[in-house]
């Protein structure tokens, strides 16, 4: 019971903990250096930065009560048989003190917090340890700038996935891999696969794997639902439709993963190239767009689905819950543009403002800094030739996004 008095109490204490550390932060940026003071362009791209980390500070503590809301609730729960079960009476102080906060669980959460998978999953409703990841390997890295999304699964002639960890990892310094975490999910259910999967990676990216830089899940078998009820849309065969569906719910259970690991999300594949140093290159810009007081949600690296898509680590419940929504529905990509959509566009305007408003949420960055590599799909039978022709391009900013998840 002791942890409910001390709820409100923690939850003042990091308010106050941020506040301090913000002063601090102000004092050490105006002592640093004479010349600093006159940069401005210095002191508000460290300023931005401290943004974002009191950002993540944030969400992280916003979960951790969520779990102690759900623990203490158990708890009263499981108080309550053991006072019935041993017919002894609690003094009315104590009973009404589990009452009131029991009401103030239901009242004080928001409408995300209340969110949750199960509706839109409900094969996971009375078994939500099937939410929880296999964790093949992990470095138990946190509190990153980037966190890099890799989902991969079972392809029938060609992989890339070698190749492209080997190319993220060499185009990053020391300073950047210190500063990011790749999350590999093999979206597979066949243990005897997963492992090998593990192994190669443990085994071609030794230092990688063993410094932390790369964290290796796996979903439980039972995370998927039964494909075979699923509804055929957008008049695609039942081989497409399970297919784009099961890749929708690989991308929800890696950005589930990923959350609250670092501050800037960044959804990538398995089969891509990058430019040498695109961590400092994004960070850089998201930070001076914070910095600028620009709006954004999407900052775009690669023209291409839903490559290079990076999105703020405390915006992803957003996107999470609509993927979850219409998971069956449409490709993640497609999704992705219906809620830039639905977020920027005035119904009573034409297309044109439509695609203004977007344009001031979903930035394309120019040159791209990822290329798409593979050429066999993870579905059967699908080739995928296309390219990002800005990959070499001069630098430029403009929403210029194709469409290639269909």
């Amino acid at each position: 019971m002791g942890w409910t008095l001390q709820q409100p109490r923690s939850r003042h204490l990091l308010l106050l903990f941020i506040t301090f550390a913000s002063c601090v932060t102000v004092v050490f940026i105006s002592k640093s250096d004479t010349r600093e003071m006159y940069d401005h362009g210095s002191v508000t791209y460290k300023m931005a930065e401290m943004e974002m980390r009191v950002d993540h500070l944030t969400r992280l503590y916003e979960l951790r009560d969520k779990d102690v809301q759900e623990l203490i609730k158990h708890f009263s729960s499981v108080l309550k048989t053991i006072v019935k079960s041993l017919n002894v009476s609690v003094s009315g102080d104590i009973e009404s003190l589990i009452v009131a906060y029991n009401k103030s669980i239901e009242m004080v959460r928001s409408p995300m917090a209340n969110f949750d998978v199960y509706t839109f999953l409900p094969h996971l409703r009375s078994h939500k340890d099937y939410l929880r990841p296999l964790i093949l390997h992990s470095g138990g890295r946190n509190a990153v700038s980037m966190v890099f999304g890799v989902p991969t699964v079972r392809r029938q002639q060609q992989t890339y996935l070698i190749q492209t960890l080997i190319n993220l990892v060499s185009n990053m310094n020391q300073t950047e891999q210190k500063d990011s975490l790749i999350v590999i999910m093999i979206g597979e259910t066949d243990h005897e696969y997963t492992h090998q999967v593990t192994e190669e990676i443990k085994n071609r990216l030794s230092d990688a794997v063993n410094s932390g830089l790369i964290d290796i899940i796996a979903p439980s078998p039972e995370y998927y639902p039964d494909f075979s009820k699923l509804r055929l849309t957008l008049g695609d065969s039942e081989d497409r439709v399970r297919w784009r569906s099961k890749q929708n719910l690989d991308y929800v259970f890696l950005m589930m993963y990923c959350q609250p690991k670092g501050s800037f999300y960044v959804q990538l594949e398995d089969d891509v190239v990058a430019k040498p140093q695109f961590h400092t290159i994004m960070k850089k810009t998201a930070l001076q767009r914070i910095a600028d007081g620009q709006e954004w949600f999407i900052l775009d690296f690669c023209r291409l689905g839903f490559i290079g898509k990076m999105i703020r680590c405390s915006d992803l419940p957003w996107l999470i819950q609509f993927i979850v929504m219409f998971y069956n529905d449409k490709p993640g990509d497609w999704l992705l543009d219906g809620m830039m959509e639905t977020k920027a566009c005035n119904l009573e305007k034409d297309l044109r403002d439509c695609r203004k408003r977007k344009d001031e949420i979903w930035v394309t960055f120019r040159p791209s800094l990822f290329q798409h590599i593979g050429t066999r799909s993870s579905l059967n039978g699908k080739i995928q030739l296309l390219k990002d022709g800005l990959f070499r391009k001069s630098v430029n900013v403009k929403r210029t996004n194709k469409i290639i998840g269909k």
